[in-house]
């Protein structure tokens, strides 16, 4: 017999509870909603809750904003499949808004406005529950023709605590969480503000951090991955090195894709032997990747987590192993009264240090072809300083 072929719809609301269930936290849905303010060109993102009643989480950005048009699109599932991607677009698999909205509403619903132009808006609305009683794929449509350009998100019920000292907490974990995210963006121009209040950046991972060793770069998959390793100072109380949750939390790699951060540390499967355990919380890895490489990286739907590939784990292996031995044998001085402030022409820093973003080892490093050589040498350079 001939086989014959059948459409096998997904059910909405199972698809939809599927995608919400991908992974999401607090910080990790509300980030990604904040993607896509800065996909549309967003140089302002507000957040918003409001306790009262059962609570209303909104998140509103002063971005291009959709149509009627493009607001329907935008409420499909994987618009954006096969599509090619531009090198700063955060966006994963078109289903950001949709998961990322329902994972926060304990009440299956959100609403959503915009405007492409002001005073053409449009407005729509996702009720899991309609979607239920209906078995299709619903959403309500509106015209919004009072908007100003830009778009913004109304989640019902959010999953916020209601009672104002835990919800406070709450949002200042959530604050601190987009602080470093976003940190990269927030210093090219992106004002996040959470309950009024405009966050600063919070760069984990900047030379410019008192005290940080920043070490030689590399490139690794074709010249598509750049790596930057730190060794964060012995000693230190500046919660600015430390970040949000401590130097232990944060230590490993920080993986940034298009500028924003996929992990804020962990070892993506490495781990740490015995031997360097006690240097490990003073190290931390910078990877750099573009959108491009989502798959081989295996970027997960919530962008909160992602796996190294086969191909450069030996390397990244290697790399990790030697920025820990250095950690190791590197100790900064307790802190004492400077004789003097440090320049900047200076070659070297606090513990015999030789500072890798030294405009005189830059230059060097740029005109070489063996990076690694050159780091070797200054590791000599500075072992022998130590015992001269």
């Amino acid at each position: 017999m001939t086989p014959r072929e059948i459409e096998v719809a997904p059910h909405p609301v199972g698809t939809l509870e599927a995608l919400a269930g991908g992974g999401y936290t607090l910080h990790s849905a509300v980030a990604d909603l904040v993607d896509n303010a800065i996909d549309a060109g967003a140089r302002h993102v507000s957040i918003q809750y409001d306790p009262t009643a059962a609570g209303t989480l909104t998140i509103q950005d002063d971005g291009q904003g959709l149509t009627e048009a493009g607001l329907i699109q935008a409420m499909q599932i994987g618009t954006r499949h096969g599509t090619a991607r531009a090198a700063g677009d955060l966006g994963r698999f078109g289903t950001g808004l949709k998961a990322a909205a329902l994972y926060l509403s304990r009440g299956g619903r959100f609403h959503v406005s915009s405007a492409a132009t002001p005073g053409e808006g449009a407005a729509v609305r996702l009720d899991t529950a309609r979607m239920q009683e209906t078995g299709r794929w619903l959403i309500s449509v509106e015209a919004a023709p009072h908007l100003p350009t830009g778009t913004t998100l109304l989640i019902d019920r959010p999953m916020i605590a209601t009672d104002s000292e835990t919800a406070s907490a709450a949002l200042q974990a959530l604050a601190a969480h987009l602080r470093c995210v976003f940190s990269t963006h927030m210093v090219r121009g992106l004002t996040l503000s959470v309950q009024g209040r405009t966050l600063e950046p919070w760069r984990l991972c900047d030379a410019d951090l008192p005290e940080m060793v920043t070490l030689s770069q590399r490139r690794l998959g074709g010249g598509r991955v750049l790596i930057t390793p730190f060794i964060l100072p012995t000693h230190t109380d500046d919660p600015m090195i430390e970040g949000p949750q401590g130097r232990r939390a944060h230590a490993g790699f920080h993986v940034h894709r298009a500028g924003r951060a996929i992990t804020l540390g962990g070892w993506l499967g490495l781990g740490v032997g015995k031997q360097h355990r006690k240097a490990s919380d003073r190290v931390r890895l910078l990877v750099e990747i573009d959108p491009g490489l989502d798959q081989i990286w295996r970027i997960n739907l919530s962008k909160s987590a992602c796996t190294v590939p086969d191909a450069l784990r030996p390397t990244l292996r290697k790399l990790l192993d030697d920025v820990l031995e250095r950690a190791g044998k590197q100790r900064s001085p307790r802190r004492r009264a400077p004789s003097r402030t440090p320049s900047p022409d200076d070659l070297w820093v606090a513990g015999n240090m030789i500072r890798r973003d030294h405009p005189l080892v830059q230059q060097v490093r740029d005109h070489s072809g063996a990076p690694d050589a050159l780091e070797q040498l200054l590791v000599r350079l500075e072992q022998e300083g130590r015992h001269g």
